[in-house]
């Protein structure tokens, strides 16, 4: 029998993936025609992306260790059926709980998939060539953010809501179907006599879950605070208890899990064993700091020609002004995947940081009137910047790992990723409304000083030019967090080093 290309094997992993990538900026575009069209409050809508978002991280954390449990190609299977089955639900959903209910088990399926798509793509490959496979599987998850709006902002200009989960269908059928072919079986399932590890899942599961919660309240709109002069409400902060008491039970949780992990189960959920090869250590370090400054490319431009820019943009028009990006992406994509196995991750990781910070040090000079083409070359680098940051060194912590341990390690590598993003994002949108709000006191007192009644677009050029001054000290910022990330990215190891 034909041996599969292990080519085809990655691209068809690549191919589940993209549809889950691409649904959270389809369904953030789509959160208020939505809430429009099911005559809903915004702030109850959100949960539509919070609770695929907690789906996500309680699968995400026992994805690998139940691919090595029921095997690999079962598990990508069983969640690119559930992903798919239940995006077309959610369209068919005929109010805002069912859709809500809808998007939690949808975000099971997808929090399945990210583990073993990653699994299942490297593993085939030589870790001389795992550069490759890691550029191939970076596709769906590098482009998805820059290409989700223009495909959102079509389907709601030209269709109704629902066309935001009924896209996925046909991609996620033709996924199935090559998955169900392309794939290799899977081994001999191991007999094993230990236990499974409940202790384990449950405390992982809930540690994760409750710390991402707690940090997406902060900059989650409080109810109480939405009013006829204050229609958009105010956000809970970093103030708020429950933000704080959440946090501190997922951390004493995920203690007790790193004690049952490292001390009392035989065969754990997650192998935090691997935090002793400093390949991998390092490696993930890098792609944890990568995800908190790659959010201010992802979420924070897009926000800034939406929200603040005069006149603001559509989605469509905004996701267009990202196609820079996207093509930078795609070039450091290529580069980080095939200069892995010549040059080693360090060299490569700290060029990108330095293009990083270059791209955000030149885009912290916005005004309410700049456009797209204003900053095309800049956002050319911030996409081609953190490509080449995250590809290398995704590649370096996977770099010799096989089979079971493998499985493992890209769960681990995925649940902290979500986490580090998660509370990084809340950090920094925290951070952005501060600076946002000081800079609008000083206008608004510069106005009132000037004693001139100020007209309706004085008040929409005093916010503009308030969200661009807070955007502006916020780039700043992420140009320094850049600056550092360089200098840690040489203490990733040598291309030799690595090999061994």
């Amino acid at each position: 029998m034909k041996e599969t290309s292990k080519y085809a094997i990655a691209l068809t992993a690549a191919l589940g993936l993209f549809p889950v990538a691409l649904d959270s900026t389809i369904v953030n575009v789509g959160l208020i025609p939505i809430s429009k069209a099911l005559n809903t409050d915004f702030n109850t809508i959100q949960w539509i992306f919070i609770g695929y978002l907690l789906a996500n991280a309680a699968v995400v954390s026992l994805s690998g260790y139940l691919g090595n449990r029921f095997g690999t190609k079962r598990m990508f299977l069983l969640g690119l059926a559930l992903f798919t089955i239940f995006s077309a639900l959610c369209g068919l959903a005929p109010d805002q709980n069912t859709l809500i209910a809808l998007r939690v088990l949808q975000g099971i399926g997808g929090g399945m998939l990210f583990p073993l798509g990653m699994a299942l793509a490297i593993g085939p490959f030589e870790v001389t060539e795992r550069g490759k496979a890691s550029a191939l599987i970076g596709v769906p998850l590098m482009l998805a953010p820059v290409f989700g709006p223009i495909l959102g902002g079509i389907l709601i200009d030209n269709l109704a809501w629902q066309s935001i989960f009924f896209v996925n269908l046909p991609v996620g059928l033709i996924a199935f179907w090559l998955a169900w072919r392309v794939l290799p079986a899977d081994k001999v399932l191991r007999k094993s006599q230990q236990n499974f590890d409940l202790t384990g899942m449950v405390l992982s599961i809930l540690g994760v879950v409750a710390i991402i919660y707690g940090v997406k309240l902060v900059s989650t709109t409080d109810p109480a605070t939405v009013s006829a002069p204050n229609p958009g409400g105010t956000i809970y902060g970093w103030g708020y208890w429950l933000v704080w008491v959440l946090m501190g039970i997922g951390a004493v949780l995920l203690v007790a899990f790193s004690f049952n992990s490292l001390k009392l189960s035989k065969d754990p959920i997650m192998d935090l064993r691997l935090f002793k090869d400093y390949n991998f250590s390092m490696g993930l370090l890098i792609v944890g700091l990568g995800s908190i400054v790659s959010f201010g490319v992802m979420s924070l431009i897009p926000q800034f020609f939406q929200q603040i820019r005069l006149p603001n943009l559509s989605a469509l028009d905004a996701g267009l002004a990202l196609v820079p990006m996207g093509l930078g992406t795609l070039l450091g994509i290529g580069l980080g995947g095939g200069l892995y196995s010549r040059l080693g991750a360090r060299p490569i990781a700290f060029v990108g940081a330095g293009i990083f910070a270059l791209g955000f040090w030149q885009t912290s000079h916005l005004s309410p009137t700049t456009s797209g083409g204003d900053i095309w070359f800049w956002l050319f680098l911030l996409g081609l910047g953190v490509s080449t940051v995250v590809v290398p060194a995704q590649t370096l912590a996977v770099g010799a790992l096989e089979s079971e341990i493998l499985n493992k390690a890209t769960s681990l590598i995925n649940s902290l990723k979500l986490l580090v993003a998660s509370v990084g994002a809340s950090v920094l949108v925290t951070i952005l409304i501060e600076q946002t709000t000081s800079h609008a006191e000083k206008l608004q007192a510069a106005l009132l000083a000037s004693g001139t009644a100020p007209s309706t677009a004085d008040r929409q050029l005093l916010v503009a030019q308030a969200g661009s001054g807070g955007m502006n000290d916020l780039f700043t910022i992420l140009t320094f967090i850049a600056l550092g990330l360089m200098l840690v990215c040489l203490a990733l190891p040598g291309r030799k080093r690595a090999g061994r």
